[in-house]
């Protein structure tokens, strides 16, 4: 299942010592600084425009932060690098399309979900063997390390190789080194044709799922953002969000 505020500094391994980690305002109250990672490749989810991270994730968080106190530093990296990031504590929460699953969920901690999508498996544009998940068996299927795509995949019966980003997994979709690709519904609804790979989506929308901002489960910082996601659900500003980027409402 993608409004900049100031980047300041990032906050140590636990939010509950701001004050030694937070700047001084001009009324001399701290600061609140949250540094989040994200792979700012993914449109229309987490990407650069002109230099500046945008996205549909980038603007739901600013809009939540800001209204919950907090300023935000983002530190882009490779999607396989970004849960390494937060278990060393480099970085404090991930804003990348994260799926909610029961696994990550025993090891780490999310909001309140934002975006609601699913799966769709892409072929090459003259690929007529592949039509859905059910014809990944025994097939070489491209994905992001980490992303939960691969073990989709893996449990489709598929052969998985793994790429740096998603422009990667569709070049050599395109080119015949992989039969068959994994990604968002919505990042085909919005973006694949503008890749400008010969390449298409094909079968149903299958494993729905839920993203959320992931964070170690000792993080103080998702209270008050959980119920800036519900303010702005109910005054319409996620669905304003949503509609900038898709055309609809995709938090729900």
């Amino acid at each position: 299942m993608k409004k900049s505020l100031t980047a300041v500094l990032a906050i140590g391994a636990s939010f509950g010592v701001l004050a030694a980690c937070g700047t001084e305002t001009d009324s001399g109250s701290e600061e609140a600084v949250i540094t989040v990672g994200t792979e700012a490749t993914y449109p229309p989810f987490t990407y650069k425009d002109k230099g500046e991270i945008t996205g549909y994730d980038i603007d739901v968080l600013n809009e939540a932060a800001e209204r919950a106190g907090y300023t935000v530093e983002y530190e882009p990296m490779d999607f396989k690098g970004l849960v390494p990031a937060l278990d060393a504590e480099r970085i404090d929460m991930i804003a990348n399309q994260m799926s909610i699953t029961p696994e990550r969920e025993e090891k780490y901690a999310f909001s309140t979900p934002y975006a609601v999508s699913g799966a769709q498996v892409i072929v090459a544009s003259d690929n007529e063997d592949i039509q859905g998940i059910d014809d990944l068996d025994g097939k070489v299927v491209g994905s992001t390390q980490g992303s939960v795509y691969a073990k989709l995949a893996e449990e489709a019966g598929a052969e998985v190789k793994f790429y740096k980003g998603a422009n990667q997994v569709l070049q050599d979709l395109q080119v015949g080194r992989l039969d068959a690709a994994l990604n968002d519904r919505l990042f085909i609804l919005t973006e694949l044709e503008k890749t400008g790979y010969d390449v298409k989506a094909v079968g149903d929308v299958f494993n729905k799922s839920e993203a959320g901002f992931m964070t170690r489960q000792d993080s103080d910082v998702l209270e008050g953002l959980n119920e800036a996601l519900a303010e702005m659900q109910e005054d319409g500003t996620m669905a304003e969000i949503g509609e900038k980027y898709f055309g609809e409402d995709i938090s729900q």
